[in-house]
């Protein structure tokens, strides 16, 4: 009776694991899912969609200049200072549209509203603003020193003064697309392998990168790093090297998928379908291929043909001799 008892428990302990282990995996394999879909979300978001999403925004908040406007706009408006404020790229120069100078600015032009009002106009107005082609900016710059740093950027790199500009800025879709990215890093944070989390992180950097997404490069910056701890703990830099080829090269062919479609004028829903179709289509595409293997091949192919030259180079010389 004794034994009986003891075996059920053992089998019912054996069970128990199974199950859990069970449980563990399908957790694993969910979070993974949810890592791709999420970083998945945020290339799409970084591509040619995104203007689709502004102007939605745009277009619900659409109306006259409010108080709240005017005052983020206050030294823009100015007929004195606005000369030197960029004109249209003004925000970045002026001190009203970041979140403490809009606070700022609101509470020196003293609507007479309650505090809760003014936080909700201040707020409305800088979405507003977000959901533009110039957007917000992350911090003000003095003038001159933005266009020494850009000419500098622009005669060194050839990188373009547009770009500079974008890159310490964000709108909506902005927004948007590093929370995704950020959903995406949190699902695959402690579940997901070297591999699979290196194509996370590539696909962000990508995305982020390809749109000047300054908020999408912070998050793509901690993914990295995370993925190269995760590589060293498992000793395995292969694994890295995969998965950020799979994922950089799938995130490049949804947004340049989507560029297409947008080039011939096609809608924003053809454009999302053929984006994500052209992101499953690369993932399936290079699913087989190994970088690591490939970079193997390549350093085995050009040592066999240094070899082969040594050898017919110095043939003709033992024959001489």
């Amino acid at each position: 009776m004794a034994a009986a008892a003891r075996g059920t428990a053992s089998a019912a302990s054996s069970a128990a694991k199974t199950a859990g282990r069970g449980a563990q995996k399908g957790r694993e394999t969910a979070a993974a899912a949810g890592a791709k879909v999420s970083a998945a979300a945020q290339t799409l978001l970084s591509s040619d969609l995104s203007e689709a999403l502004n102007r939605l925004t745009a277009a619900a908040l659409s109306g006259p200049a409010t108080v709240y406007d005017k005052a983020l706009d206050a030294n823009y408006l100015d007929p004195v200072l606005r000369g030197g404020l960029g004109g249209s790229y003004h925000r970045l120069f002026d001190g009203g549209h970041t979140l403490v100078g809009a606070a700022k600015a609101v509470h020196a032009a003293d609507t007479g509203e309650t505090i809760v009002a003014d936080a909700a106009g201040t707020a409305t107005a800088l979405l507003k603003d977000a959901a533009t082609v110039r957007g917000l900016p992350l911090t003000t710059w003095d003038k001159a020193r933005f266009d020494a740093v850009a000419a500098g950027l622009q005669d060194r790199f050839g990188i373009p003064t547009n770009w500079l500009y974008e890159v310490n800025t964000y709108n909506v879709a902005d927004v948007a697309a590093a929370t995704a990215g950020t959903v995406a890093v949190v699902f695959g944070w402690n579940r997901a392998d070297t591999e699979a989390f290196a194509a996370v992180a590539a696909s962000c950097g990508v995305s982020a990168a390809a749109a000047a997404n300054p908020l999408g490069m912070m998050v793509a910056i901690v993914a990295l790093a995370r993925s190269f701890h995760k590589a060293r703990s498992d000793g395995d830099y292969g694994d890295l090297a995969d998965g950020g080829f799979r994922g950089a090269v799938g995130s490049a062919a949804t947004i340049a998928a989507v560029g297409a479609v947008g080039a011939v004028g096609g809608s924003a829903g053809a454009a999302l379908l053929v984006g994500i179709t052209a992101g499953m289509l690369a993932h399936k595409a290079t699913a087989a291929v190994s970088i690591t293997d490939v970079g193997s091949f390549v350093v085995d192919s050009a040592a066999a043909v240094a070899k082969d030259a040594d050898r017919r180079l110095l043939s003709p010389l033992s024959k001489r001799s």
